[in-house]
């Protein structure tokens, strides 16, 4: 073969290259999904002066549940003759809890005992009764009664116990300002089979708070 058609060849394979690799260009050129673009402008300087865009912001809170400062019931009752006479005081309570709640109290004795030295036919324990009303910020509230002895180690009464998820007293709204809500220890005056002896009686009750489902 003479150098002429060889030259010839060649470029007519050139050729048929170049064209393929400009049809997968164009092929790819087609494919490629079209990008949207928008320009904003300054005032006097196009139509479009603005673009809106969404942006989606989620967040959550968490509820907390505790006492507020100075809110824990706290203090003493010291009545003489209380046999007698019985007694009754409330200390308030107000929480900072930002949803449901449950509150829960334990007795130490399950009753005001006396370490004094008792004879036959003498009681060194008697009995008294505490009350609880929670008030949530929307108006709502909790109220219930137990008796001491029913509040000592495995009570069974509504709020006897550690307040947790399912134990105690359950308010079902925020509570975070001072509502009224207290706890109330109280007795009649003492009508036992057997007087009480001589002596200082004394019980010990633990509030607790929690958040509630």
């Amino acid at each position: 073969m003479s150098a002429g058609p060889i030259r010839r060849h060649l470029r007519s394979m050139v050729r048929s290259r170049i064209y393929l690799l400009m049809l997968v260009v164009a092929f790819l050129a087609i494919v490629q999904p079209a990008r949207a673009q928008v320009t904003a402008y300054a005032a006097g300087q196009g139509a479009v002066s603005s673009i809106d865009v969404s942006v989606e912001v989620r967040a959550s809170v968490r509820s907390r549940c505790g006492f507020a400062t100075g809110g824990a019931p706290a203090g003493s009752v010291d009545q003489a003759d209380f046999d007698q006479s019985g007694f009754t005081r409330d200390f308030a309570i107000q929480l900072n809890c930002t949803g449901a709640s449950r509150i829960a109290v334990s007795s130490t004795n399950g009753g005001m005992t006396t370490a004094a030295a008792t004879g036959t036919g003498y009681a060194t324990k008697a009995p008294y009764q505490v009350d609880l009303k929670m008030v949530a910020d929307n108006g709502t509230s909790s109220t219930a009664t137990c008796q001491a002895a029913t509040l000592s180690s495995g009570g069974s009464c509504t709020f006897a116990g550690t307040a947790g998820s399912s134990t105690g007293l359950r308010l079902g709204g925020a509570s975070t300002r001072a509502n009224g809500s207290y706890l109330r220890v109280s007795a009649p005056a003492y009508n036992g089979a057997a007087p009480l002896v001589a002596g200082r009686y004394t019980d010990t009750l633990t509030v607790t708070v929690s958040v509630a489902p």
